[in-house]
C-alpha cells in the first residue's frame, strides 16, 4: 500500500521520444533512508512512472526502474547507479540532485501513449518503494551481537513507510 506524498509539484514534458517526470517535494533520501546511507549501507530505491488516462483510472503507459543509492561520507555526496540492462552511475551530487537523477531515468515512450496526450489529457503517478531487505540476503557480519539483534527489532520500524505516490494532472503534450 502506498501513501500519498505531501507538498509536492508534478510538471511533464517530452524529450526527444520520451516523456519525463519532474516531481519537487518528493525527498525519499530523508529519515530511516539517509541514516542508513550515513552508516555506509547502500539503499535500493523502485520507481514506477505510470500513465492515467482519468484520475485513479485505467493505465495507458508504465515504466519501471530501480536505483541503488549510496553516499560518500569524506566527500558528503550521493551517488546513484541505475540498475538493468542499460546501467549508469552518477555520484558527487546533493541528496535534491540525486532524487531528481533518479527520476529524470525513469521515462515512458511518447509513442506508447497512443492518441494520449495530444488529443486528450491524462494524469500521471510517480511511486517508489524502498524494499525491505531481503531475510535469505547474506548478513554484512553473520556473528550474533548485540548490534546485529538491534538492527533486527528496529527493522519494522525503521521500514514502515517505504512506500510513497504522487498523482496529478490533466496533461497535455504540446503540439
Amino acid at each position: 500500500m502506498t501513501s500519498p506524498v505531501d507538498a509536492q509539484t508534478l510538471t511533464v514534458r517530452a524529450v526527444a521520444d520520451a516523456l519525463h517526470v519532474r516531481a519537487s517535494g518528493l525527498g525519499f533520501i530523508s529519515g530511516p533512508v539517509l541514516d542508513r546511507l550515513q552508516d555506509g549501507r547502500s539503499v535500493r530505491v523502485d520507481f514506477d512512472l505510470i500513465v492515467l488516462e482519468k484520475p485513479n483510472g485505467a493505465v495507458v503507459s508504465r515504466a519501471q526502474q530501480s536505483f541503488n543509492l549510496s553516499f560518500d561520507l569524506w566527500e558528503q555526496r550521493f551517488a546513484v547507479t541505475r540498475i538493468g540492462p542499460m546501467p549508469r552511475s552518477i555520484s558527487h551530487l546533493t541528496a535534491r540532485a540525486a532524487e531528481d537523477w533518479c527520476l529524470d531515468n525513469v521515462t515512458v515512450p511518447v509513442a506508447s501513449l497512443g492518441r494520449t496526450g495530444r488529443d486528450t489529457p491524462f494524469w500521471v503517478r510517480v511511486e517508489y518503494r524502498i524494499p525491505e531487505r531481503s531475510a535469505n540476503a547474506p548478513a554484512e557480519d553473520s556473528t550474533f551481537t548485540l548490534h546485529t539483534l538491534i538492527d533486527v527489532l528496529s527493522r519494522r520500524r525503521e521500514d514502515e513507510n517505504k512506500a510513497k505516490s504522487v498523482e496529478a494532472g490533466p496533461f497535455r503534450l504540446g503540439n
